[in-house]
């Protein structure tokens, strides 16, 4: 394992030395992300950045994706919300955000081929004696906006499966782990990697459960306009070899063991 992860570290900064250059030759592709949401984007401690100071399973593997088809990336931080909207109107070329592939997003999005599977997770304080969903009943649950964790709650809360008290939608993930560890809510909703930072990053006051009943699985996906299906095949000729390779979960892996306190 330590043999694996010095080889991830050198490949790490072998693209971040590669994606960061400025070379007139190569085009640009600007990449749409919402840097909050750990391990896939997030922004790093000076000087370990991937592409300028982000950094993250997205960013590592759209490095590596655009490096071996001759492109630089640009990277546009937004509010996850935002983000098809931008690539709809051209001001991005594409989108690595931890997004789910879902079937409302691919009427106005087209998505490469799955590339990494989670689930929704719930984070609670470790004294609420919260774990399972029914205990969420009449509690006030939050979640971060525009995403399958808000989606969730939302459509379960509609359909008369679960009545929350409240349910609040934050733009990113922080700041509603924040609230949580101050008692302003009852429990957060996210996506398993992300909340295993979290947890990880605060292991004396902050667990986590799964229902797959409740949420299922999800797969995440690259996101293209419609219109881009040449740019698309590339990403996705590339991508689909660096999975079989197992390259995502060894990016996984390394940014777990060695960039844990990112999650706050």
């Amino acid at each position: 394992m330590k043999k694996l992860i010095l080889l991830v570290v050198l490949a790490l900064t072998l693209m971040a030395f590669t994606a960061c250059r400025n070379n007139d030759d190569r085009p640009e592709l600007i990449m749409g992300t919402s840097a909050g949401f750990f391990p896939f984007e997030f922004i790093a401690d000076h000087g370990q950045g991937v592409i300028g100071q982000y950094a993250g399973i997205d960013l590592s593997l759209a490095a590596r994706i655009a490096d071996e088809l001759g492109f630089d990336i640009i990277v546009h931080d937004m509010e996850f919300g935002g983000l098809i909207p931008a690539l709809q109107g051209g001001s991005i070329d594409f989108i690595a955000a931890g997004m789910t592939i879902r079937p409302d997003r691919q009427e106005s999005v087209n998505f490469s081929v799955p590339y990494f599977t989670a689930g929704q997770a719930v984070v609670v304080l470790q004294d609420s004696g919260i774990t399972s969903m029914g205990a969420l009943e009449g509690k006030i649950v939050g979640a971060q906006l525009a995403t399958t964790g808000e989606f969730a709650i939302t459509d379960a809360q509609a359909e008369g499966r679960i009545s929350f008290q409240n349910i609040y939608a934050f733009n990113t993930a922080q700041p509603g782990i924040q609230d949580l560890l101050s008692g302003s809510i009852d429990a957060f909703v996210i996506d398993t990697p992300v909340a295993r930072g979290f947890v990880n990053n605060h292991p004396d006051r902050l667990v986590m459960f799964n229902d797959a009943d409740f949420f299922g699985l999800e797969q995440f996906g690259m996101a293209f306009n419609k219109d881009d299906t040449e740019l698309l095949a590339q990403f996705n000729e590339v991508l689909t070899r660096l999975i079989a390779e197992g390259y995502v979960y060894y990016l996984y892996d390394y940014y777990m063991e060695n960039h844990g306190h990112m999650a706050n």
